[in-house]
């Protein structure tokens, strides 16, 4: 007999020994004696009332010749298939692990995002009306431009979710019309307009007074993201920045780089799906690199000659008042330039104590 046999339907392995036996000429209670078992015992397992453990395969493969393996795989196959067929198509375990697949459903539970409840319907129901989908297989509809570090590859989990929290925290909000010239002429003047840490506090009235809608949303855990600009339904367009670094040069350079976006038409006629970033392209090319060079533009002009060596504070701040900007500016200017980002980190005000921020 073979020692690799595979059932190719599951079946108690009683029917299999049996066969055997019949195949030997052996008796219940012949085989019984040989393997050194009660008769009793071989009959409930020859009528599928008793299983084979471990040591019974053992006896069972020395007796007839074939693999314990053989014996423990046909009761395996045996109760998995007895399991499967007493359980529902799609069980609360596939529930469960889809609703994780879709949403940091933990984390979002802290957050406030989701009820705290094991009611798998109630559960569902929230991540559905948080994405805006009605079946969960769906994908969320997003027109939307997102600064992240893995810009290159699909939004995961947690991006999406933080999109979908964006504009519903948007949607209860109103500005007047949006007036994408006066936009970019507000875009062009802000590094200029703050002057100290204080004035962070001014940017959402600023930003609502030309029609855009500007939302502070504290990052979700390994998202990766900075900030994304997006597009309500009505038109009104939604800058949402994370202030992840919480860092004042960070902070405006993402506003001014999602504001580039608006004033270059990048979201004009865009309507993408959540898995299918409009902003795939990284370093010198693509969408990306077009609002970076933008921002940092409105930020210092190009041609600004930057110190060479580890320059003074004074230096930066004589740089500043030339080009009336504040300080931290300059140095992420020249952090950015160089990747020296120990460069008097110090110096470079918080943004969170100055700002509204959503949790």
């Amino acid at each position: 007999m073979t020692s690799t046999l595979t059932p190719a339907e599951a079946f108690p392995p009683g029917e299999y020994l049996r066969d055997e036996l019949e195949e030997r000429g052996w008796s219940e209670r012949e085989f019984a004696e040989i393997v050194g078992r009660p008769a009793q015992a071989v009959s409930e397992i020859l009528n599928g009332r008793k299983q084979i453990v471990p040591e019974t395969a053992l006896a069972f493969a020395e007796a007839l010749g074939t693999s314990a393996e053989l014996w423990v795989n046909l009761q395996a196959a045996f109760n998995l298939h007895e399991a499967k067929s007493n359980r529902p198509p799609v069980t609360e375990v596939t529930r469960r692990a889809r609703l994780r697949s879709r949403v940091p459903v933990a984390e979002l539970r802290q957050r406030g995002w989701l009820p705290d409840t094991n009611d798998l319907d109630a559960l569902e129901g929230a991540v559905k009306e948080l994405l805006g989908i009605s079946d969960l297989d769906a994908e969320p509809q997003f027109a939307v431009a997102a600064r992240r570090s893995n810009a290159s590859v699909s939004f995961s989990p947690q991006q999406t979710a933080w999109l979908a929290r964006l504009s519903r925290i948007a949607q209860a909000r109103t500005v007047p019309a949006f007036d994408a010239n006066s936009v970019c002429a507000l875009a062009g003047d802000l590094a200029h307009r703050i002057h100290d840490p204080t004035d962070l506090g001014e940017l959402e009235s600023w930003l609502a007074e030309v029609g855009v809608i500007l939302v502070t949303l504290l990052p979700l855990k390994s998202s990766k993201l900075d900030g994304a600009v997006m597009l309500l339904d009505d038109g009104t367009p939604v800058v949402g920045l994370t202030s992840r670094g919480d860092r004042m040069d960070g902070y405006v350079f993402t506003l001014l780089h999602e504001l580039a976006h608006l004033c270059l038409g990048h979201l004009e006629t865009v309507a993408v799906r959540a898995d299918e970033d409009i902003v795939t392209a990284t370093g010198l090319e693509g969408l990306e690199a077009e609002a970076n060079r933008q921002a940092a533009e409105w930020v210092l002009p190009e041609e600004t000659p930057l110190p060479t060596g580890r320059p003074s504070m004074s230096t930066i701040l004589q740089i500043a008042g030339r080009h009336r900007v504040h300080a931290s500016f300059v140095i992420g200017r020249i952090q950015r330039a160089r990747e020296d980002w120990g460069l008097l980190r110090r110096s470079i005000p918080r943004v969170r104590p100055y700002i509204t921020v959503e949790n």
